[in-house]
């Protein structure tokens, strides 16, 4: 309780000031979340490791989920025009579905800690996800509130990322049926939005402030393969090596362009990159199991290693950060 005072404390000490904690944080959350579950998923491996690794990395995401949504409800206390204003924002308010996706993540992370506490995570972050995608990006159909400059990788976040997350969540909870729905849902979504977002950033650069962002066009592809293995009991068929072949293809563009992306040194919205990261490494994880060529368990092996070692990166890139004082937004 007294922790949670103080927190509040600190918030409305910076009442006058722009809120501190972005909504776009809630991606740290899902960042370890999935990685936690990649972890999991590596205990067919090395059980002990992963076990310790999954707990350190899963109930790391738990804190921080709880942090930045006590967070999310004080700024509406706080700084309540900040907020309407970033639900109304073209760009902005995707980040905000970050909040139910990252929760059903956690609600998966800990389904074998308390049940019902996961199971509300899942539940409601599906019908939260749902909701918001339904208010936000419904409401774009009346073609009076958008803008050609808005078409950015964030906006796969609430139509793609949540409903590829739901699919998962539905798997891991033995719904397969429904979880093809969510899956489906994620899947022609994406492939609609992907032409015009690709052919936005390709004519237009981003904004440098959203510049990391773009890498959220990692996890499309590796989300997708991470919640069909879920929901296909990890069976490497034919499409789920059809989306990791596009998926390291969309990686090799993105290391092309790195420098560019990194021209700033680095920043927390390099956290965008770590939802695909994950999902590659808990993908690669079955193919590793499963994959009947060498060739194929090779490059897993290579591909999870990577991913591990990228997402450290970007932990040890936030602990620096925090440790100079510059975490929070000024």
């Amino acid at each position: 309780m007294e922790s949670f005072l103080y927190f509040e404390d600190f918030i409305m000490s910076n009442v006058a000031k722009p809120f501190p904690i972005p909504t776009s944080y809630f991606g740290l959350s899902l960042g370890l979340g999935a990685l936690a579950m990649a972890w999991r998923h590596a205990g067919v491996l090395f059980p002990e490791q992963a076990n310790f690794i999954s707990a350190i990395l899963g109930f790391s995401a738990t804190v921080l989920w709880i942090i930045f949504f006590i967070a999310y409800v004080t700024k509406w206390k706080t700084h309540r025009e900040q907020a309407k204003t970033e639900f109304k924002s073209a760009i902005q308010f995707s980040f905000i579905s970050l909040i139910p996706i990252s929760g059903i993540v956690v609600g998966m992370f800990l389904l074998p800690y308390q049940s019902f506490i996961a199971h509300s995570f899942i539940f409601v972050g599906i019908v939260v996800q749902l909701l918001f995608s339904a208010v936000r990006v419904g409401g774009l159909w009346r073609g009076d509130a958008y803008c050609e400059t808005a078409i950015l990788p964030p906006f796969y976040l609430p139509s793609v990322a949540a409903n590829f997350s739901s699919a998962a969540a539905m798997g891991v909870l033995g719904y397969q049926e429904i979880g093809y729905l969510f899956l489906g849902a994620g899947i022609f979504s994406w492939l609609s939005f992907e032409p015009i977002i690709l052919q936005r950033i390709r004519v237009a650069a981003s904004p440098e402030p959203l510049r990391p962002t773009m890498g959220i066009i990692l996890a499309p592809a590796f989300v997708a393969a991470a919640s069909y293995l879920a929901l296909n009991g990890g069976e490497i068929d034919l499409f789920v090596k059809l989306l990791w072949g596009y998926g390291l293809l969309q990686l090799f563009f993105l290391i092309r362009i790195f420098p560019w992306l990194w021209q700033k040194g680095f920043t927390i919205g390099f956290w965008a990159f770590s939802f695909g990261l994950a999902s590659l490494a808990n993908s690669a994880i079955s193919f590793i199991h499963h994959a009947e060529s060498s060739l194929m368990v090779h490059l897993a092996w290579i591909a999870f290693i990577l991913a591990n070692i990228a997402i450290l990166g970007l932990i040890l890139g936030t602990l620096l950060r925090l440790t100079q004082g510059k975490f929070l937004v000024k």
